[in-house]
């Protein structure tokens, strides 16, 4: 905690800033200077934690065609759900929080050689694609998520947020703005939840071959759960008849190459009688030749047509062999329309299942801001009567291992964690000291109605 005079305040901010904003904006650059060291450099590789995105690829060697290739289907970009784990086909769920990116490679690889039961294990590449956010509240000009980068210190982290909250004209219109958009965001955010929680529900059914789905129960009673309800269930039905319709028509063609290799196979029985009495004829006619007792253009006939016979009997032969072959390829293809539309299906899951993480985020974030324009408003009344010179004490909001959230008095030059939610608190008068109280804007109350509620 530290005090600062106005004449050092006026030498550091702009001309163009208001005296307010000059102290205010000296105190946390003090703040900094005074416990800024050299910043401890990242001895251990990251750790991932929930909310980051992985982009994972995987190859397997094929020795017998002497090259590498593509597991195009699981190859792509997965979230870290708040569970700690990664969702992915073929492998299941895996614990990825608290390891890094190498150790997640090797669990993938050994799950993937398990389950899909493969003679040598695969190559398995993590790197990460985003890392989750960090939160600002409080005295920043522009509070919200932003992206965090490794060696990202709080100073950095509310230079992101605008700097410190510089006090302008009109500043009771402009929480009133932040209000509305806040409310605005956490309604749409409540509204793609709900939506998004019915499709989870259907792609789970799916996945599990049912017929139908029950409403989520948080959705119960919800203002337009009924309608959505109807939606899904409507699509559910369609792609039911769809995948019906791709199974019927391939075993209609399994039907039809079963019964061609039946009627080839008794085509070729006849034939093959057919050349074995021709050839015991030919026998036949040709001991009558040698004794002169019929004439030689009789045996040429009686050979030709065993040729023509047997030449009959390999084409008879090689369409049985392309119908077999047609009806193998036909009985993959009707395996690859299971098995892709199960891949499809935990595909669109992990998509819905990363937004509605997005949407729970959005929503509290937004409730939070709301609350903090209305804490923001009243605070300023104080500011504005105060004879005191400002401090600035900075907090981090951070989970613990055992998922519980704990708050640590952090520094300027402090390394920030992802999901991390620092907050830049300006210490103030007791109220009751300068004889004023709290006031709430008429806007606040409309506010809060609509916008905290529940999905």
């Amino acid at each position: 905690m530290i005090h600062i005079s106005r004449r050092a305040a006026a030498a550091l901010a702009p001309n163009r800033m208001r005296l307010n904003g000059l102290r205010f904006g000296a105190a946390i650059l003090l703040t900094a200077l005074g416990s800024l060291t050299a910043l401890p450099a990242r001895s251990e590789p990251y750790r991932l934690v929930p909310d980051d995105k992985i982009a994972l690829r995987i190859v397997e060697w094929h020795s017998g065609e002497g090259e590498f290739k593509d597991w195009d289907v699981l190859n792509g970009t997965f979230l870290v759900n708040d569970a700690g784990e990664v969702s992915i086909p073929i492998v299941g769920e895996v614990s990825a929080a608290g390891s890094t990116t190498k150790e997640l490679a090797e669990k993938i690889a050994d799950l993937l050689q398990q389950n899909a039961g493969l003679s040598a294990k695969p190559y398995a590449s993590v790197e990460v694609a985003q890392y989750g956010p960090v939160y600002l509240v409080g005295g920043v000009d522009k509070p919200g998520p932003y992206p965090f980068a490794p060696g990202l210190t709080v100073m950095k982290a509310i230079s992101l947020a605008g700097g410190l909250q510089r006090r302008a004209e009109n500043t009771g219109a402009r929480f009133d703005r932040d209000r509305i958009q806040a409310s605005s965001t956490l309604g749409n955010a409540q509204l793609d939840l709900r939506t998004l929680l019915v499709r989870q529900a259907r792609l789970r059914a799916e996945m599990e071959d049912k017929d139908t789905f029950e409403m989520p129960k948080e959705l119960v009673g919800a203002s337009g759960a009924d309608a959505l309800y109807s939606q899904e269930i409507n699509l559910m039905k369609l792609r039911s008849v769809e995948l019906k319709s791709k199974i019927a028509a391939a075993d209609g063609l399994t039907d039809l190459y079963t019964h061609s290799i039946e009627t080839l196979q008794n085509k070729i029985e006849t034939q093959q009688h057919q050349i074995d009495l021709l050839r015991k004829e030919l026998g036949t006619v040709n001991s009558l030749v040698d004794k002169g007792l019929s004439l030689s253009s009789r045996r040429l006939a009686l050979d030709q047509s065993a040729s023509d016979a047997e030449s009959k009997l390999l084409d008879l032969e090689f369409q049985l062999i392309s119908s077999r072959q047609s009806l193998e390829e036909n009985k993959r293809d009707a395996a690859d329309i299971v098995n892709s539309r199960n891949s499809q299906i935990q595909s669109d899951l992990n998509d819905v299942n990363q937004e509605i993480a997005k949407s729970n985020f959005d929503s509290r974030i937004s409730r939070k801001l709301m609350d903090e324009a209305d804490q923001q408003e009243g605070k300023q009344l104080l500011d504005e009567r105060r004879d005191a010179e400002p401090t600035v004490k900075l907090h981090i909001a951070r989970a613990g291992n055992d998922g519980k959230s704990q708050t640590i008095e952090a520094t300027a030059d402090m390394l920030v964690e992802p999901r991390d939610l620092i907050e830049v608190e300006t210490l103030r008068p007791d109220p009751a000291d300068l004889g004023v109280t709290n006031s709430t804007s008429p806007a606040t109350a409309d506010m809060a109605a609509s916008g905290n509620g529940g999905p």
